[in-house]
């Protein structure tokens, strides 16, 4: 009820703030009529595109925001009985889907797509995980720091939504963000990265702190795409395990450090 309660006065207030703004609009045009037909028709334009422009926008961030639940909704398909709906919430990855091919069919289609999308997707990671590591262990400006870090990862879901066939705009992107920070915020990984390579080469956490800055940074990166991945992804399970080390296996950049040996939980 209280969810329900929030998006009334949620809903309310926006009917609220239409309506304000057309009462505004209807009386600055009829004031321009009043004083000038030429200013009137001009004013009126201008109100149109505005109001054309909050159409598409709205409209734009709707779309992207329903791509993005498209992925739970095929999850959930793929999970049951009914070819009919699997094949219709499948048609957005595969295109046309025959009307001869079953669930079992449709599902081997989609597992083969989405392979082929995660081998592009973790080398994207990969390479995102590395520069962003470099970029913080060579600016010595803490604060030009946090930005570069939040501008790339945010860039990084993006990247992986698009790879995926999503265009999740920036409500999408919100969506996205939130459900990535369900898997992240609560998983110590990169937190329990940073503490081994200081504990275990002492060159880092001493001589050389901002090459263990820059590990443990990578190391969050490379958790927001693999947590992106998931979200992403109706294949992957969406519980987020805390053992993903062997990711960082095939990243040169992190091999350096012997985070292969990194233990786990």
């Amino acid at each position: 009820m209280r969810r329900i309660a929030l998006y009334s006065c949620f809903l309310g207030g926006i009917i609220v703030l239409i309506s304000i703004s057309l009462l505004w609009c209807v009386h600055v045009v009829s004031d321009a009529f009043d004083a000038n037909g030429s200013a009137g028709w001009l004013t009126l334009t201008g109100v149109l595109f505005v109001a054309f422009g909050v159409v598409y926008l709205l409209g734009y961030e709707l779309c992207g925001y329903l791509q993005v639940c498209k992925v739970d909704r095929l999850e959930i398909a793929m999970q049951g009985d009914d070819i009919h709906l699997l094949r219709k919430r499948a048609r957005h990855w595969l295109g046309e889907v025959h009307d001869h091919e079953t669930v079992e069919d449709v599902n081997s289609k989609l597992q083969m797509e989405f392979s082929s999308i995660d081998s592009k997707v973790d080398k994207i990671i990969a390479t995102e995980a590395a520069i962003v590591g470099a970029v913080v262990g060579l600016s010595p400006w803490p604060l030009i720091d946090s930005g570069i870090v939040a501008w790339r990862q945010v860039r990084l879901i993006k990247r992986i939504a698009f790879e995926y066939g999503l265009r999740p705009a920036t409500a999408g992107t919100l969506r996205l963000i939130r459900q990535i920070a369900v898997a992240v915020v609560f998983a110590d990984a990169s937190e329990h990265a940073a503490q081994w390579l200081s504990s275990k080469v002492p060159s880092i956490g001493g001589l050389l702190p901002a090459a263990g800055q820059a590990v443990a940074v990578g190391v969050l990166t490379a958790r927001v795409g693999l947590a992106c991945k998931k979200v992403c992804n109706p294949m992957k399970e969406k519980t987020h395990s805390r053992t993903f080390f062997p990711f960082f296996k095939t990243v040169p950049f992190f091999r350096i450090f012997g985070v292969n040996k990194l233990p786990t939980r």
